[in-house]
């Protein structure tokens, strides 16, 4: 077994979000976390200005009056951690949660992943690692790592310094006993006594008579190290992932611009394709709710033209979307809901273009529309089985159905092909046929037409009540412009013939 411990040292703070920029364009203001009326953790900007943690907060706002002040929320810790499980399901389906948040004293959290079995298909260890970073800053989260064939070995190791690794069991034990004895949970109460002892490593530690450990600190601290250097067994309980989707993101701070909305919610977004990447499927629609002091809640919905797992897709859904809303108030918390998904096989990569991805790339197009205008407003021309020219064709509201019509889908459909004509035919159709003069037996358009191909002879409608008998030729003005007309036969409740112009060829 090999063992991925991430640590997430700034979680109470994390969970919060990135505070957003100052109307006026400033920096972003300064964020800190407090518990029972004392600094519990600080971002970068704060501590630059001297806020630390375990100062109380009257002291912080001495120091930095524009200082946000956040009181801690497990359940919102909690919230984020699950969605850093729920994407870390993508790598593998080994995911355990480490230390929980809980209502008490803050302990510290993370997870742990068993990725023996996984180091093949991501390139190796370095690599798999590498992944595991970037993705874990793009969901906002700052991250030790530490790995090794125990999992609490892994833990005490990415709780210690990032980077650590001991893939082998020849290399754990000296590289746990050079650890320092604070990574220890169970040492926390006393670390006083301990210093008092000299014990300032693990080595030093294991070095004591086991049975006095056990009388003077318990046995939970000899059952840690147990397992840390692999000497015990330790079950684990697995993270399962939900069926449906459901995610929030409170924000430090009331947000109304789309930009600053859109980074908020990317992190959402990226533990959805996480957990739809574990899933092996893509969203058929995607929820954000944005809450305001003043209700109700706006709801955007992301519809792609065909399911989709691509993070990059739906980000920029949601941008055309949070661009064209205009927000009736800030929003301060997020919330990506995903309850409708459909299986999706990982496609195989090709050398040239094919097909499906040029159609895939019309997909994202027409989608990106639909978000930008409505999806009543992006129309599709498609075919109609019918020889009729004003009955060729339809509008219909785009999609990924009316897209996909090559012969093979339309085939599958039970869709019939559309007739071939005999003679091209124009792409631009008048709205409605104008009426041509006739003199000496010729049509006539500011001048004399000439000939030059037909006739195509259309003679159908006799059974849905718009019977057409027409014959269609190609003619050309005096300019040298071409265009479609046809002559209308007569027919029994018809006095008599005539010609008309329908189209013009470009």
């Amino acid at each position: 077994m090999l063992w991925i411990g991430i640590h997430f040292p700034s979680l109470a703070i994390e969970a919060f979000g990135q505070p957003p920029p100052t109307r006026h364009g400033d920096d972003a203001p300064a964020l800190a976390v407090c518990a029972q009326g004392v600094v519990l953790q600080a971002c970068p900007r704060a501590q630059a200005q001297g806020v630390a943690p375990g100062m109380k907060r009257a002291t912080a706002l001495a120091l930095l009056p524009r200082l946000l002040l956040r009181d801690r929320d497990p359940a919102l810790e909690h919230d984020t951690l699950t969605q850093a499980a729920n994407w870390a399901l993508q790598f593998t389906p080994s995911v355990s949660l480490q230390n929980p948040p809980r209502d008490d004293q803050p302990a510290a959290a993370g997870l742990l992943l068993e990725v023996a079995a996984s180091l093949r298909l991501f390139g190796g260890l370095p690599s798999l690692q590498a992944r595991l970073r970037e993705g874990l800053a793009r969901l906002g989260l700052r991250s030790t790592i530490g790995c090794a064939p125990t999992a609490t070995g892994a833990w005490l190791m990415a709780r210690h310094r990032d980077g650590l690794s001991a893939s082998e069991p020849a290399d754990l034990e000296a590289l746990l006993d050079s650890l320092p004895v604070s990574v220890l949970e169970s040492a926390a109460s006393h670390l006083d006594v301990l210093e008092t002892l000299g014990v300032r490593s693990l080595r030093d530690l294991r070095a004591l008579p086991r049975a006095g450990l056990a009388r003077r600190f318990g046995a939970v601290m000899l059952r840690e190290i147990d397992r840390a250097f692999g000497r015990a067994p330790e079950p684990r309980a697995w993270f399962e992932a939900t069926a449906v989707f459901s995610a929030r993101l409170e924000l430090p701070a009331a947000l109304d611009d789309a930009p600053s909305l859109l980074a908020a919610a990317r992190r959402l977004l990226s533990s959805l394709c996480g957990w739809l990447a574990a899933r092996q499927a893509a969203a058929c629609a995607v929820t954000l709710s944005l809450t305001h002091d003043d209700p109700p809640v706006t709801t955007l919905t992301l519809q792609p033209a065909e399911p989709s797992a691509s993070e990059a897709r739906l980000t920029a859904l949601l941008r055309e979307r949070l661009a064209a809303t205009r927000l009736r108030a800030p929003a301060d918390t997020l919330r990506l809901d995903c309850d409708t998904i459909v299986a999706c096989a990982t496609r195989s990569g090709n050398l040239f273009p094919m097909q499906d991805q040029a159609r895939e790339g019309l997909g994202r197009l027409v989608e990106q529309l639909q978000a930008r205008l409505g999806r009543d407003r992006v129309l599709l021309l498609t075919e109609r089985a019918d020889h009729r020219p004003e009955r060729a064709c339809r509008l219909e509201r785009a999609s990924f159905e009316a897209l996909s019509s090559d012969a093979g889908t339309r085939r599958k459909h039970g869709v019939p092909p559309a007739p071939q004509a005999e003679l091209p035919r124009p792409l631009w159709l008048l709205e409605q046929p104008k009426p041509l003069t006739e003199r000496q037996q010729r049509p006539w358009l500011k001048g004399p037409l000439a000939l030059l191909a037909g006739p195509e002879r259309i003679e159908t409608g006799w059974w849905d009540g718009h019977l057409v008998q027409r014959d269609y030729f190609i003619a050309t003005d005096d300019d040298g412009l071409l265009l479609w007309i046809y002559r209308e036969r007569p027919s029994q409740d018809q006095a008599g013939a005539g010609w008309f112009l329908q189209g013009r060829f470009g």
